[in-house]
């Protein structure tokens, strides 16, 4: 099975472009869940939109958590 993730929405997507980006620039702080909403609200997305998002995204195995860090799985 080469890709047994939840395929996501386009707007789903989007954010998680923005993610991507959010975590790669977080070198000095930890990535959290609450710094990705504020994040995504800075890209003009309202907080209850960014919250579902983010959500979303981790529930469908997109992003993942370890002691409230936000990580990105590894894409093979």
């Amino acid at each position: 099975m080469e890709n047994s993730r939840t395929p996501l929405t386009s707007s789903e997507e989007a954010a998680l472009d923005h993610l991507e980006r959010y975590l790669d620039t977080a070198d000095d702080e930890v990535p959290t869940r609450e710094g990705a909403v504020v994040y995504l609200m800075e890209q003009d997305i309202e907080r209850a939109d960014a919250r579902a998002y983010v959500e979303q995204l981790l529930l469908k195995g997109y992003l993942y958590e370890v002691e409230d860090e936000l990580r990105l799985p590894s894409r093979l």
